[in-house]
């Protein structure tokens, strides 16, 4: 049954309880926490009731979610760039987001200008998904050989324990039987819908024996490494299917957490990608996500549902995510309108939950311009026009709105837009003055379909007043729908986001409730060993530590943004600029000229050819060459200076977290030693040493995220150099006049400002070249700064910190009978809603 707040939207009370489950949640655990050391059976059931007990916290806590739902290649990717306002932003090719989740989280910027990416980073399965996901692939091989009528029963029974569990997932032996029964009996069935099946599964098989390490970690990576198409779909799967043999697995190139992500680790590991994370910087002018009610706003773009490459894997991951969803956008292709596939897949993800999903949802059918047939009056319609008579004449737009309508719930058609991207792109383009791109048809086409929805919009809007396609046409001509769907967006989210998220926190909390109770009758066994209740030390030692482990867990993440924040406001560009600037600057070259100018310009008699220096640009380009040489030694130095501010940064950050420990260890009789785990994360100058070591073996071999030296080639020298190769410049008496020059054209050539505008050509060269050789430096240093990270993260210990805490202060923490008793009482008198 349908929950009545998803139709009366009561999101200030929805709010209001929302807070107030948090804090008794909140005050459970606190409670918990407290009870000291319990018996092992009880720790596991504490455990998995904290597990639960977080994921409450995380539903209230979580940012408002967007998801944009679809089948392939409905051009959900250029859609969210006219979102965003930037059609480049994510190119159509995309590869992150074909055949991955990918996560945008929008953070609202008051600067001009376009929406830009800041950061990306690549989230791994856990161990838990994936199970699920390779259980959920093995049974679709099952299923399809099943259906596939040419695989006989003893083929199929063989089937049976062959799906890699433990430990034998991440090995070839683990794997062994799997492939020979694909060689032997899967692939030779020649089903090609079976070999789909069975190449997504070879695909994990791959990532198991290369990304163990990997498994529910998050990793940095360069965008330019994503954009090169490094997590692909295999685009030729359907040939690969069709071969007489199937493709032999490689052993796999182990994956080593903390290292620069390469493209080729990237591809071993494309089916452990859970998640891509994408920074977006989103200028208010653009698009006001205070509309949206929320501080930070994520959106998640779902893979193309329906891919022949891993269509299991993306639903499996799909279905993770629904419930995280603020609100759901389902993507209608207006090419295809009689195409009800996204109806399935909301129908696929009801089956396994007990609500409704079409409140969740909003609507956009996307390449209205491709409509088919158009859309127009028929000729000799009715005058006054009403929609029937326009319903009437377009099949294909009555069935794309009868499709829609049935995902929003009928009458809501004000969570239905009608867009073309591509329209929305042509405008944009068109006040930029860039050229018009079009892949299908062409820009006048698209622009005079824009025409007729206009001119249609005016006709129902005039005579049909109130009916909701002269409102929804009039959208799609004013700007492609864009600002439609955004408004629509946020009223949706507004109005409904609110009373969806205390649904879904409802139904964790029961799920908390039923782990509480699982342990409160784990608490009840007789043969506890009483002890002391834990002291307000012990309470706040483990609160403490908690906070150290968090704190150190996050950094890997935060590396770069950090040392952007070490930087200044300047930047990274500013420091190297400056240097530039400083550098050619003082060329004696430039001195040289200047003094020598009379009435502005550079004369050349009574000068003496030798005085006057340079005499061409091959000077220039020696000069260019050295400066380049002295530069790289100051960028060294520069990240040696970014470096310290990152450690005295992060030590300051832990100074009040180091102070209280001390004071806490020092006030009783422990053995401090047991928190030697949580020193590094305490004091950073370990760091500095251990980069300063890895630099420093950069001669004998390079360790992981070193850069290399700048090397120049003469091929290299000619692209870099932004002058005319060892030419004669005006200003010296050697230059040779060209036979039939006006008089004034030699004096302009050689006026003051020639000279200056010389050196600003020599200083953006310089600066375009030495950025590039500084930024490749700076994600060196960040990736050796997270590997030592990395390292040492290996060591920090998982499980109760309160137990680690009470070691080191040398006290039992197990609590007496009557105070566990008291606890288990509690917990089951608890109906989760925080009413006692």
């Amino acid at each position: 049954m349908e929950s009545s707040r998803f139709i009366t939207g009561e999101p200030a009370a929805a709010a209001a309880e929302i807070e107030r489950l948090r804090r008794a949640n909140d005050a459970l655990v606190a409670q918990v926490a407290a009870a000291g050391e319990l018996p092992q059976g009880a720790e596991d059931a504490r455990r998995a009731f904290l597990d639960r007990a977080e994921m409450v916290r995380r539903c209230a806590d979580e940012p408002v979610t967007v998801g944009v739902l679809g089948v392939h290649s409905t051009g959900k990717t250029l859609l969210l760039n006219m979102l965003l306002g930037r059609p480049d932003l994510l190119p159509s090719g995309y590869a992150p987001t074909t055949g991955n989740v990918t996560v945008l989280h929008l953070r609202p910027s008051d600067e001009a200008g376009e929406a830009r990416l800041t950061g990306a980073r690549v989230e791994f399965l856990n161990e838990t998904d994936l199970n699920g996901c390779l259980k959920a692939l093995f049974e679709a091989v099952r299923e399809t050989a099943q259906g596939s009528g040419k695989l006989d029963p003893q083929a199929l029974a063989e089937l049976d324990g062959l799906l890699p569990e433990g430990p034998g997932r991440f090995t070839v032996e683990g794997w062994g039987g799997l492939v020979r029964w694909i060689e032997e009996r899967g692939w030779p069935a020649g089903s090609t819908a079976l070999r789909l099946r069975v190449l997504e599964l070879l695909a994990f098989r791959t990532a198991c024996l290369a990304g163990r390490e990997v498994l529910g970690r998050e990793e940095q990576v360069d965008f330019a490494t994503l954009s090169a198409g490094a997590i692909r779909l295999d685009t030729d799967v359907l040939r690969t299917a069709q071969g007489d043999l199937p493709p032999r697995p490689g052993p796999g190139l182990p994956i080593r957490p903390g290292g620069r992500l390469t493209e080729e680790a990237l591809a071993e590991a494309f089916a452990f990608v859970r998640r891509i994370h994408l920074d977006v910087l989103v200028p208010t002018s653009v698009w006001s996500l205070e509309d949206l009610g929320a501080e930070s706003v994520s959106l998640v773009d779902f893979p193309g549902l329906g891919s022949l490459a891993s269509k299991e894997r993306d639903a499996y991951l799909a279905d993770q995510e629904i419930d995280r969803l603020t609100s759901i956008v389902v993507m209608l292709d207006a090419e295809s309108p009689y195409d009800e596939a996204p109806l399935g897949l909301i129908t696929r993800f009801e089956r396994t939950r007990s609500t409704k999903l079409a409140p969740s949802c909003l609507v956009v059918a996307n390449r209205l311009d491709r409509l088919p047939g158009g859309l127009r009056p028929a000729e000799g319609a009715p005058d006054p026009l009403r929609t029937e008579a326009v319903l009437g004449h377009s099949d294909a737009l009555r069935t794309l709105l009868g499709i829609a309508e049935q995902a929003v719930t009928h009458g809501h058609t004000d969570r239905v837009t009608l867009t073309s991207a591509l329209y929305a792109r042509l405008r944009l383009e068109d006040a930029a003055g860039t050229e018009a791109r079009v892949e299908v048809g062409s820009a006048e086409e698209t622009r005079a379909c824009a025409d007729g929805w206009r001119r249609l919009a005016q006709r129902l809007n005039a005579d049909d007043p109130g009916r909701p396609l002269g409102a929804l046409l009039e959208a799609a001509a004013a700007d492609g729908g864009i600002g439609r769907l955004r408004d629509t967006i946020a009223r949706h989210v507004a109005e409904h986001g609110m009373p969806l998220r205390l649904d879904r926190m409802d139904r964790l909390v029961s799920e908390r409730v039923e782990a509480q109770r699982d342990l409160a009758r784990a608490l009840r066994p007789d043969d506890r060993r009483p002890a002391g209740r834990p002291t307000p030390e012990q309470r706040e030692l483990r609160r403490l530590l908690v906070q150290v482990a968090r704190n150190a867990r996050g950094l890997l993440q935060n590396v770069r943004p950090q040392m952007d924040q070490a930087e200044g406001d300047a930047g990274l560009r500013a420091a190297v600029e400056e240097r530039v600037v400083g550098d050619v600057y003082r060329w004696p070259e430039w001195r040289q000229l200047l003094e020598a100018v009379e009435r502005g310009v550079v004369p050349i008699r009574h000068l003496d050819r030798r005085e006057l220096r340079p005499n061409d640009t091959g000077e220039l380009e020696r000069g260019f060459d050295a400066a380049l040489e002295r530069l790289d030694s100051q960028i060294v130095d520069l990240d040696q200076t970014l470096l310290d501010r990152w450690v005295r940064a992060r030590d300051e950050e832990a100074g009040d977290l180091r102070r209280r420990i001390s004071e806490l260890l020092d006030g009783a009789q422990g053995d401090a030693g047991v928190l030697d785990w949580a020193e590094p994360f305490l004091s950073f100058g370990w760091v500095r040493r251990e980069v300063e070591h890895a630099r420093a073996t950069a001669d004998t071999g390079s360790p992981p995220g070193s850069a290399p030296p700048p090397v120049r080639q003469e091929s290299a020298q000619v692209q870099d150099f932004p002058l005319r190769r060892d030419h004669g410049l005006p200003w010296h008496p050697d230059y040779p006049v060209p036979h039939g020059w006006p008089a004034d054209e030699l004096e302009k050539r050689r006026h003051q400002i020639q000279v200056m505008a010389v050196r600003r050509e020599l200083v953006n060269a310089l600066t375009r070249k030495v950025m590039l050789q500084a930024e490749r430096r700076r994600r060196a240093l960040v990736d050796d700064v997270r590997a030592a990270l990395a390292r040492r993260l290996e060591t920090l210990p998982q499980g109760d910190y309160g137990r680690l805490a009470a070691e080191a202060l040398g006290v039992a923490r197990r609590s007496d009978d009557a105070v566990l008793g008291a606890l288990s009482e509690s917990l089951l008198q608890d109906r989760g809603r925080g009413e006692l």
